[in-house]
């Protein structure tokens, strides 16, 4: 005979046999219904209607752990701070859950006041906090033992849906990434064709302009339009560049990367752009930085096309781009990141765009591919980090690309 789960055995002591079996039907339909539910705002919705209508309480909120890049948003932050000074109460009173009581007791009342809770359970599998389940016991002015065993067990359910939801997300995910890959494997197959057709052309044409440009009769009767073709032949020539670097898998193998030189050899290479363009550079990224992992091709490209974005949007008002980085740890102190900012004071980005500057292909400039910000986006998460845009920065002008990437743990 199968034994009876601790949640029939809680329901079956506080209401009887009979309400336990009803409610051994809806554990096993909220089980069931949640996990059918692919998109997690929708089901997180659903277990909380569920759970307050069966318990008839005043309110119920799960507060999932956020995990994988999302973790580095500040309502991410905020939920995993909120989280972490949950359980340190919990770690340091001994209790299994928070109530108004303790939270008197222990002078920190104010913290489910803050979340709307009389109540807040950790929700664990295998002895990994995956969130809390706050409740507000109302009309009650508590749930008593009973129900508190129920709230408890019901804690293991969505423990279960969260982590098999999450293996799900996962293996969806893994799909994903490998038709994407398939996909890029022939786009990289293709771009790979084209650009050999293009760049041996290419080649011929700027050695034949080159030995013009030193033909002195040449070079006076057609100087302005040999050094137009070459320029025209250089834009050609990095617009294959890119492509192939779009079509390109990312690096698999990592080191320690020093941001600060990272940085300052990018900047280097573009001070023949730099001095034309007329704008200051500003490497404000501190020299003693702890590294992050990835490789310096990899950084050097982030820099490059972030750089060079800055510099093409720029206008008659725009004077500085400034680079910056510092360490931060997220708020329940799991884990450490780095900040990494680029910042222009240029005219910044209309708001109708500004979801739109990842998408590949997207442009707003005539001669532009559309990949740069792309391929900095697929970069930064390919190393487990996140990319945000803020425009405008300051007096209605300026544009801030933000990216916050994983210590290095080597």
């Amino acid at each position: 005979m199968k034994k009876p789960s601790r949640i029939a055995l809680a329901w079956e002591k506080l209401a009887g046999p009979h309400e336990a079996a009803n409610f051994h039907d809806f554990v096993t339909f909220f089980a069931s219904r949640a996990l059918s539910i692919l998109d997690p705002e929708e089901r997180k919705s659903f277990m909380e209607a569920e759970i307050r209508r069966a318990l008839d309480l005043g309110r119920v909120e799960i507060m999932v752990r956020p995990e994988g890049a999302e973790r580095f948003t500040s309502e991410s932050t905020r939920v995993r701070g909120t989280i972490g000074r949950v359980l340190g109460i919990l770690d340091g009173s001994g209790e299994s859950f928070l109530t108004e009581s303790v939270a008197q007791k222990l002078g920190v009342s104010a913290i489910l006041r803050g979340m709307q809770a009389t109540y807040a359970f950790p929700i664990r599998q295998r002895g990994i906090v995956l969130g809390l389940l706050l409740v507000d016991s109302s009309p009650r002015d508590s749930l008593g033992p009973g129900l508190e065993r129920i709230v408890t067990a019901l804690c293991e359910q969505i423990a279960l849906v969260l982590e098999n939801s999450n293996l799900l997300k996962s293996r969806l995910e893994l799909q994903h990434t490998i038709a994407a890959q398939a996909h890029m494997v022939q786009l990289g197959e293709m771009t790979a064709r084209i650009a050999h057709e293009i760049k041996n052309p290419l080649s011929s044409i700027k050695t034949i302009v080159q030995v013009m440009q030193e033909d002195p009769e040449l070079y006076h009767k057609y100087g302005p339009d040999l050094g137009l073709i070459c320029s025209e032949v250089d834009r050609l020539a990095a617009t294959v560049a890119q492509l192939l670097s779009f079509a390109r898998p990312t690096e698999e193998q990592q080191e320690s990367v020093r941001l600060f030189e990272t940085a300052g050899s990018v900047i280097n290479f573009l001070q023949h752009d730099i001095q034309r363009s007329g704008i200051t550079i500003e490497n404000e990224i501190p020299a003693e930085l702890s590294t992050v992992p990835g490789t310096t091709a990899t950084f050097r490209e982030i820099f490059l096309n972030l750089l060079l974005n800055a510099m093409q949007a720029a206008d008659d008002r725009t004077t500085a781009i400034r680079l910056a980085a510092w360490e931060g740890v997220l708020e329940d102190g799991s884990e450490g990141f780095v900040l990494l900012v680029v910042e222009d004071d240029g005219p910044g980005v209309p708001e109708p765009i500004r979801e739109r500057v990842f998408t590949p292909f997207f442009t707003t400039r005539q001669r532009g591919t559309g990949l740069g910000l792309s391929i900095v986006k697929r970069n930064i998460e390919h190393l487990g980090g996140r990319i945000t845009l803020e425009s405008p920065v300051r007096d209605g002008r300026g544009a801030r690309f933000l990216m916050h990437l994983p210590l290095d743990r080597i």
